[in-house]
């Protein structure tokens, strides 16, 4: 079973510089290799974003290629979507200072949506996760349009193959009263909740077996963290 994970860059990096490049400095994807070499520190994209969605996502990832065909993606605002083994530069960009117009503008710069339809295409997943807010799906375009299997979003979808789960401050109340953790917050959930259901899954004798059947009732999946937990 292939799973294709999306996740957001995070303001909070493991290294840092006062002349790092900003929006403005980046004006194509392909200058990424040469801010690179500009800095004597060099990090991995995974390694590069600690934000605790980041944090999160990174290890259920690890967590879910014992059992399965992972390929991870982070969305960035700086250098567009980028595989988690690319050397990616520190840089100050975030789409949120931007209005939705300036994020589509930014995203056909970056060729993000483009990038993401042909990153569907090619790897042919089973399963999407996108760990992403609202200003990071603006910048996929048209991310629901011909989606080839079961896609977990925290977003409503007129798509039949998207699985819309809570992110709301309410359903962080809701997991938090439960005494689970880690939850993070808003951004954060969406990494935890990805975090929480890989170590259920990882303790099932079949785990693509409980996978598929926790995606069966997407509606209980947040209510299932309750047993996942408890299993810890």
């Amino acid at each position: 079973m292939k799973i294709l994970v999306f996740a957001s860059c995070s303001k909070r990096k493991s290294i840092t510089y006062p002349d790092e490049p900003t929006c403005k400095d980046i004006v194509m994807k392909e200058m990424k290799d040469s801010f690179v070499e500009r800095f004597p520190e060099k990090r991995t994209a995974r390694d590069l974003y600690r934000g605790s969605l980041n944090i999160s996502v990174n290890s259920a990832v690890k967590q879910l290629k014992d059992f399965f065909d992972v390929i991870y993606y982070i969305v960035s605002a700086g250098f567009g979507i980028v595989e988690e083994n690319e050397l990616v530069p520190p840089y100050n960009c975030a789409f949120s200072q931007m209005n939705n117009e300036e994020i589509l503008e930014r995203a056909r710069v970056l060729r993000i949506p483009d990038d993401f339809k042909e990153i569907v295409e090619n790897e042919k997943p089973d399963l999407i996760y996108l760990a992403l807010g609202k200003t990071y799906l603006t910048a996929l375009g048209e991310w629901d349009k011909d989606l080839p299997c079961k896609t977990i979003a925290f977003t409503k979808s007129s798509s039949k193959k998207v699985i819309t789960l809570p992110a709301d401050h309410i359903a962080v109340q809701e997991a938090t009263h439960l005494g689970l953790g880690p939850i993070h917050g808003v951004v954060g959930y969406k990494g935890d909740l990805l975090l929480l259901t890989t170590r259920f899954v990882k303790n099932q004798k079949n785990p693509e077996k409980a996978l598929l059947e926790l995606l069966e009732t997407p509606d209980d999946l947040v209510q299932m963290i309750d047993m996942i937990r408890k299993i810890d």
